[in-house]
């Protein structure tokens, strides 16, 4: 009897963790969320900075203008995308192979460098282009933002400093 029991306990614990693993960090089945590929997601400066951008009262003009710029952004950084993941699955291969080729691995990190600095530039100068639709006030009010955003950061940083600090033994 304890058998049976210890089996159907097991197998529901099993079956639940499958479940859980199956979902992503949105807690949702089958909804993919942007941090499933190393590499793969956002820059979180972009994400941070037209996190901020929505918060601006947008005329519709810009806000046309700077979906159109985010857009062709995501157009552009599609294909340096792919071959960054092709590189990822080449890497892997080559890690698993019987003999280690440095010289191949060598050129996959060149290659991913190269890829990533053209990801860099493409999106600086999309974000150049964003606030180029901006008027001085917004800009001010964008600044206010990250101004207020790092100090509740700092906040936080020293919050969790207090908490850790070692206590004194006398």
């Amino acid at each position: 009897m304890n058998k049976l029991i210890i089996t159907i306990v097991t197998t529901l614990l099993l079956a639940v963790s499958g479940v859980a693993l199956a979902q992503d960090f949105s807690g949702e089945p089958g909804r993919k969320g942007s941090r499933n590929h190393r590499g793969m997601q956002p820059m979180p400066l972009t994400e941070q900075f037209m996190r901020a951008i929505r918060h601006l009262d947008l005329s519709e003009e810009q806000e046309t203008n700077i979906k159109a710029v985010m857009q062709g952004l995501k157009e552009e950084v599609h294909p340096i995308m792919q071959n960054m993941r092709a590189g990822h699955e080449q890497l892997k291969e080559l890690v698993k192979a019987e003999a280690y080729d440095q010289d191949e691995v060598a050129l996959l990190a060149e290659n991913e460098g190269d890829l990533a600095t053209k990801r860099i530039m493409l999106t600086s100068e999309a974000l150049s282009n964003v606030l180029a639709q901006l008027t001085d006030e917004q800009r001010e009010q964008l600044d206010t933002m990250a101004a207020e955003r790092k100090e509740r950061a700092r906040n936080r940083q020293e919050q969790r400093g207090g908490k850790n600090k070692p206590r004194s033994q006398g």
